[in-house]
């Protein structure tokens, strides 16, 4: 509730305050005796409803409202100041009262907010009735022998103000917009325009040729009706205080059903009238109110159970445990089968649809539910109508009563059961896996993992479960390639390749892993599935046989294999770029004769030198290979100058011309060079080779010598 400011309140003070005072000036001045005492007291109700609603702060709001109202009758200010303590204490007490009672809500929506409220205003009207008239005694205004009748009268206004002010203004606070919908408004309106017609003819005396003195006070009990059952009540109260008005004025002008000896003796016909209205009206009305209430919220909560089992695919039973006949909602039958509600349905044609094998155990647990007046829940498996094979869950409540019922639910749960199943299949799929599988959230935390997880890696899963997939990381990876496999994991949802890791033992290993993204329903991301298994065996063969393959044993150069497939590749980049490639071949003389005069191991052990020398005297980008016995290839690729190409030839030569570990015989091992230039000796490699062997023929002992198109060129 929003806070209000002092000048509001201050304002909503003085209204009450000037209210009070008006009311008791009306009231005073047409319905009050020669002392000053009426049957009629609004104000109270005002009071009583100014504290219930606003709070002890209103208080200063009555007593001013009754001191102003003494004032304006004549009283004076000791008299107006001393009935007015008496008003202030009988409104005072009775929201003190009121407020402080649990059984009291000021919404009014129950009978006993009502008999609080009458028991409230006898209750704490006696105060005022007691204080008033003994000032007005003391003051000479009410005589001795009257005095009773006086406080009498007193308490009778009081009650009749607070019994009917009260409630029209508590409950009116809150309007009845749906009067106003066009659906009621015409229903409204004509309630509104009978009854104040028909008070007006009952208390006004309109059209007397018409009903003379027929007997007519009873025809608003008619209207009480009306707005008991269609308008609550609001239109109760509306018609109290109609009747009110309409009666009193009528008295005031000496027509009416209450004109009588005298006015006290009409307004006392009068309060009684409506005491018997409101007795009448306000318990039908609410008792209609709770009834529609109930209604509704029945209606709403079997629209709620309905949706419910509609949102599930369930249908609801009721079964007579005596007759054995079932009540039943229309998906009940659809899930056996029926595109149309049978008729009747019973117990034994529910059994008649279960399978031979499913039929006794269905029919033995719901035998014994009943029997020991418990729920009841199985599922089992159904022919339907069309002949097709269904499971379904039949969940039942044993509701005691004459007869005894059990009602529950009838649930198609085939996909559940199948989709059961599958998630069992999988389960030992994932554990009995031989590949290691690994799932974890969208942030990298692992989720779970299956027990070839360990196998491979050496972790547990009470040891990885929570941390992240990082900790498996071996190093050996750059961050341009993470950045490349996320990339394709937040484009295609999955990733595929050989990643290196770390087991717990800090050995590492090499893994063929897939990467796989699960979607939910609406296609956001949930988790991730790795999948991998340890290849690390089988890429140290591959690279084994690559190394057979590609490089001498002996001397760990390149063979003949890797040089063709690399010179092959080598000619076709000169011929895109324009840049120079040259290919050496570089032969030993009488090599054999130093295997027969020192061994054939010492002579391996000089080519491995030979190797070793080569490698060291050319750029990491370069090649060397071992062809055949005592000759070796070396390819030069990405050269812009002749000359460069001449310095390194010669570099080399000088380089292998120096003494090897024993071997004094050093003119044994003179080499030759032969280069050809690719694409000016050759366009292919084929051809480079030849052009490179026929400048090694060539070539003097000790020298290098080059090879273009013109002949040899011995530099």
């Amino acid at each position: 509730m929003k806070s209000q400011s002092g000048v509001t309140v201050f304002l909503k003070v003085i209204g009450v305050a000037l209210l009070y005072a008006a009311l008791a000036k009306l009231v005073l001045a047409f319905f009050s005796d020669a002392g000053g005492v009426t049957l009629v007291w609004f104000p109270s109700g005002l009071g009583l409803v100014a504290i219930i609603l606003g709070g002890w702060r209103f208080v200063p709001a009555v007593f001013v409202g009754a001191l102003l109202a003494g004032l304006l009758v004549d009283d004076s200010l000791a008299i107006s100041a001393g009935i007015a303590v008496g008003n202030t204490l009988e409104s005072w007490l009775g929201a003190w009262f009121l407020s402080g009672h649990s059984g009291f809500s000021p919404a009014l929506k129950h009978p006993r907010d009502f008999v609080w409220l009458g028991i409230t205003a006898v209750f704490s009207a006696g105060f005022s009735a007691l204080i008033g008239p003994m000032i007005l005694l003391f003051a000479g205004h009410v005589a001795l022998d009257s005095a009773f009748d006086s406080m009498l009268h007193w308490w009778m206004a009081d009650v009749f103000g607070m019994a009917l002010l009260t409630p029209l203004v508590l409950i009116w606070k809150d309007w009845p917009l749906d009067w106003f919908a066009p659906r009621r408004l015409p229903e409204a309106l004509a309630f509104i325009a009978l009854s104040a017609v028909c008070g007006q003819t009952v208390f006004l005396a309109w059209w007397p040729d018409l009903f003379g003195d027929f007997a007519k006070s009873y025809w608003p009990f008619m209207f009480v009706i009306w707005a008991a059952a269609r308008f609550g009540g609001h239109g109760v109260t509306l018609l109290i205080t109609m009747t009110a008005v309409q009666s009193l004025w009528g008295l005031e002008h000496g027509v009416g059903p209450f004109v009588g000896n005298g006015v006290q003796e009409g307004l006392l016909s009068i309060w009684f009238y409506l005491l018997i209205f409101a007795a009448v009206g306000i318990p039908l009305a609410l008792m209609l109110f709770d009834k529609e209430q109930y209604t509704r919220a029945l209606r709403q909560s079997e629209a709620r159970m309905g949706f419910a089992l509609d949102t599930i695919g369930a249908g609801a039973w009721d079964l007579d445990l005596e007759s054995k006949d079932v009540q039943r909602t229309p998906t009940h039958d659809r899930i056996f089968g029926y595109s149309q509600m049978r008729r009747v349905w019973s117990y034994q044609m529910l059994l008649d649809h279960l399978l031979p094998g499913h039929r006794e155990a269905v029919d033995a647990r719901f035998r014994q539910a009943i029997g020991a007046a418990a729920n009841c829940d199985v599922e089992c498996e159904i022919r339907r109508a069309d002949g097709e094979k269904r499971w379904i869950r039949i969940a039942g409540c044993y509701l005691p009563g004459r007869p005894a019922r059990m009602a529950g639910i009838v649930q198609d749960v085939t996909d559940s059961k199948l989709a059961e199943e599958d998630r069992q299949l999988a389960m030992l799929f994932y554990q009995g896996c031989s590949e290691a599988m690994m799932i974890t959230d969208l942030d990298g935390l692992i989720v779970s993992v299956n027990p070839a997880f360990a196998d491979i890696t050496g972790y547990a899963a009470e040891e990885v479960i929570g941390k992240n997939a990082r900790m498996l990381g071996s190093g050996r990876h750059d961050a341009a390639f993470f950045q490349a496999m996320w990339a394709a994991i937040q484009a295609t949802g999955q990733w595929r390749g050989e990643i290196w890791n770390r087991r717990k033992n800090g050995e590492l290993y090499v893994e063929l892993l897939t990467i796989n993204t699960i979607f939910d329903r609406n296609g956001l991301e949930l988790r991730r599935i790795g999948v991998f298994f340890d290849i690390t065996h089988r890429k140290l063969t591959e690279e084994q046989l690559w190394q057979q393959a590609n490089f001498d044993p002996l001397t760990g150069a390149g063979n003949r294999r890797m040089l063709c497939a690399r010179l092959d590749q080598e000619v076709k980049k000169s011929q895109r770029s324009g840049a120079l490639l040259a290919l050496m071949i570089v032969s030993f003389d009488r090599f054999k004769e130093l295997n027969e005069s020192l061994g054939y191991a010492k002579g391996d052990s000089v080519l491995q030198e030979v190797a070793q020398r080569l490698v060291g005297g050319i750029r990491e980008t370069d090649i060397v290979a071992r062809l055949d016995g005592a000759e070796f290839a070396v390819l030069l690729s990405e050269l812009d100058k002749i000359d460069s190409i001449a310095k390194l030839a010669g570099h080399l030569a000088e380089l292998l011309a120096k003494p090897y570990a024993g071997v004094e015989a050093v003119g044994l091992l003179n080499c030759r060079i032969g280069i050809a230039l690719s694409p000016i000796d050759a366009s292919d490699a084929e051809g480079l080779q030849r052009s490179a062997i026929h400048a090694l023929r060539r070539c003097e002992a000790g020298r290098y010598a080059f090879f273009n198109q013109f002949g040899l060129i011995d530099i």
